[in-house]
C-alpha cells in the first residue's frame, strides 16, 4: 500500500511536468508566429528579386 507522502510526491511531479509543458508550448507558439511572419517576408522578397532581376 502506498503512503500518503508517496502519493503527494507523485502529484507534485505531475504538476511540475504540466507547468513545464505549458511553458514550453507557450514559447513554441510565440516563436511559430514569428517564424511564419519572417518566412512570408523572405518569400515575398525572393519572389520580387527573381521576377525583377531574373535568375542570375
Amino acid at each position: 500500500m502506498r503512503s500518503s507522502r508517496s502519493a503527494q510526491t507523485t502529484i507534485e511531479y505531475m504538476l511540475t511536468i504540466s507547468v513545464i509543458t505549458i511553458a514550453v508550448m507557450a514559447v513554441v507558439y510565440t516563436l511559430m508566429s514569428v517564424v511564419y511572419e519572417e518566412t512570408g517576408t523572405l518569400g515575398q522578397s525572393l519572389g520580387t528579386s527573381l521576377t525583377t532581376d531574373g535568375v542570375q
